[in-house]
């Protein structure tokens, strides 16, 4: 039996060193970005790098907290909003955040998340003038399978940033939104809310996508600003 169990984890090591081969780049999209709780212990002493980033998808919040990512088959109109980071031991990171994510290497059946390498459009930091460049990640997607019947238990978060809809809010200054202007990738429009800004008014209003969020009730961030 131990045996049989070093063979498999010596499977899944080999299929990993040949993914991080092709690349040594991660993308998240929920508790893993900074500042949350599996940042601080699981990824903040191994990044290298940040920076923010955006993924085609739908974004759900799932019935146990935490976020899953749809990526359909036909091409996705809309953008999730996420970070980019890199590590001094990709290898490592994979291993640990595969685990994590219940990811199987080489068994997707028995996976909860799974692993897919992505393009992911990204700016140089504080220029908003500067278009979209792209760059291949790896991003732990959920399959829409696991949906429940009609999404009856998930709630779709239609700015596609679930640090603005769920999480501690630190400081509503963090939430980059701006009023004017959008940004064109490929045939995918960047909204307003999704990029980048250094200052922002902590009025509610100064919150475009609670002009088009079906769930702004449980935004935290507008919330917070409301009883502020």
């Amino acid at each position: 039996m131990l045996k049989r169990l070093r063979t498999r984890w010596k499977r899944h090591d080999t299929l990993r060193a040949l993914d991080v081969a092709q690349c040594d780049t991660f993308f998240f999209y929920g508790s893993l970005m900074e500042r949350f709780r599996n940042f601080n212990r699981f990824v903040k002493k191994r990044v290298v790098s940040i920076e923010i980033g955006y993924c085609r998808g739908y974004l759900y919040n799932l019935p146990m907290g935490f976020p899953g990512l749809i990526v359909p088959d036909d091409p996705c109109p809309t953008l999730v909003a996420g970070e980019i980071m890199r590590f001094d031991k990709p290898m490592r990171m994979m291993k640990i955040l595969d685990r994590l994510e219940h990811y199987i290497p080489g068994n997707e059946k028995r996976s909860i998340y799974l692993r897919r390498r992505m393009p992911v459009f990204t700016a140089a930091a504080g220029d908003d003038d500067t278009p979209l460049r792209t760059v291949e990640a790896w991003i732990y997607v959920y399959p829409e399978r696991h949906l429940s019947y009609e999404h009856q238990r998930e709630l779709r978060i239609e700015c596609g940033q679930w640090k603005a809809f769920d999480g501690p809010v630190v400081n509503s200054r963090q939430l980059d939104a701006i009023f004017a202007g959008q940004q064109q990738c490929g045939n995918v429009l960047v909204h307003p809310a999704l990029q980048r800004q250094k200052e922002m008014s902590k009025a509610a209003s100064a919150y475009p996508c609670s002009r088009f969020c079906r769930n702004s009730a449980n935004c935290q961030w507008i919330n917070n600003d409301a009883d502020s």
